[in-house]
């Protein structure tokens, strides 16, 4: 994205170049574009910082989600086991 944002302002610098006999002008676009630019890649490592806490945030929202899955089995396992007994001790009363 940097790459793009460099390239596009190089060519823009060197339409301008051609274009413009004016140095002051030339000079003063120059100063605009690379505040821009400047501008620009602020903004990109910024929301490549925000990208990566969010692909963090949802690492661990999927964490929590498995363990709390693997709880949820375990929890069911265990009544599964108490019905069973249940079911043995009520069979062994029948006459």
């Amino acid at each position: 994205m940097k790459k793009n944002i460099i390239t596009l302002s190089a060519a823009l610098l060197a339409l301008g170049l051609t274009g413009c006999a004016n140095t002051e002008a030339l000079e003063k676009n120059i100063a605009d574009l690379t505040t821009k630019v400047d501008s620009l890649s602020a903004k990109v490592d910024s929301l490549s910082n925000e990208n990566a806490s969010i692909k963090n945030s949802a690492s661990s929202a999927a964490s929590a989600a498995n363990a709390a899955a693997d709880t949820a089995q375990q929890a069911l396992d265990a009544a599964n086991k108490a019905n069973e007994r249940l079911d043995n001790v009520v069979s062994s009363y029948k006459k």
